[in-house]
């Protein structure tokens, strides 16, 4: 399983040459765009409509089972109390589509070897540890790709069927979680190239890039925002513009700090996927 990650190097590199493919890029984050995701997105009908019209309501509320994997001195290192707050502060992010999140139950899982997860043994954590039709969130001391790179985070498109979360436990406290709900529910980063590089001018927006015509073309912000959450790169996309993009989309490889929201179409897209690709989640 091919995840996104982006390393030291691979952030030198990119900035030296700023039309390098980013399919490899993190951020801290290891979710792919497989080719069966690919194939599945040819098939969603997503009606951007008009930046005036009403975001419409889903006044729905999914549930999470959350999963904490025990160390080796058998401690979960997360509490129920910062548990809970994770949830609120997702909530916090899905209230203009009311959407919300509850905890439907937290259990520890006393076996510390899935506690430094891998692709290695993550299909048997998921066999023993897992529930259907719900949201299953993972909490582990490391998460590594099936190259051996440390990310804060992953999950499964919804091409892949899966109702998995990963998060390692030092990243949960942040907007990772917020993040990885968006891969789950069919959002691209902002600066995907899979599709093709999206043009500064948006030419090209519903077929590149996030696909998402109200998020501004993204070169990818990894070391590229400063404490005041302002873009500093210098860098241009393909036609010579500068790229201009924000710092605070959740879909972004913006500091954590920094990235607090998502855009209309964005919540659309998640909209469209829980009544057409998600349906089974309650």
């Amino acid at each position: 399983m091919n995840r996104i990650y982006l390393s030291f190097s691979l952030i030198i590199i990119f900035l030296s040459n700023n039309s390098l493919d980013v399919h490899s890029q993190s951020g801290g984050c290891g979710t792919i765009v497989s080719a069966q995701q690919k194939t599945l997105e040819l098939t969603n009908l997503i009606t951007e409509g008009t930046a005036t019209q009403s975001i419409p309501q889903l006044n729905r509320t999914l549930t999470i089972n959350v999963y904490v994997v025990k160390n080796d001195k058998s401690l979960p290192g997360v509490s129920a109390t910062e548990i809970q707050s994770a949830i609120t502060k997702l909530n916090g992010f899905f209230q203009p589509v009311s959407l919300s999140f509850k905890i439907c139950n937290i259990i520890n899982i006393d076996n510390y070897q899935f506690d430094n997860l891998s692709a290695i043994n993550e299909a048997d954590l998921v066999s023993q540890f897992s529930e259907k039709n719900t949201i299953n969130l993972y909490l582990t001391t490391t998460l590594t790709d099936n190259s051996g790179i440390d990310v804060c985070g992953y999950t499964y498109m919804p091409s892949a069927g899966k109702n998995y979360i990963f998060i390692e436990k030092g990243c949960f406290a942040g907007t990772t979680l917020a993040h990885q709900m968006g891969h789950f529910l069919n959002l691209y980063h902002t600066n995907e190239t899979t599709f093709g590089n999206e043009l500064v001018i948006r030419s090209n927006c519903s077929t590149a890039g996030d696909k998402c015509c109200d998020t501004e073309a993204d070169p990818g912000l990894a070391g590229l925002v400063d404490n005041l959450c302002v873009y500093t790169g210098k860098l241009k996309d393909t036609s010579g513009n500068f790229f201009q993009p924000k710092p605070k989309n959740m879909m972004s490889f913006s500091s954590d700090e920094c990235r607090c929201d998502f855009s209309r179409t964005q919540f659309l897209r998640m909209i469209y996927t829980l009544q057409n690709h998600k349906k089974e989640l309650r």
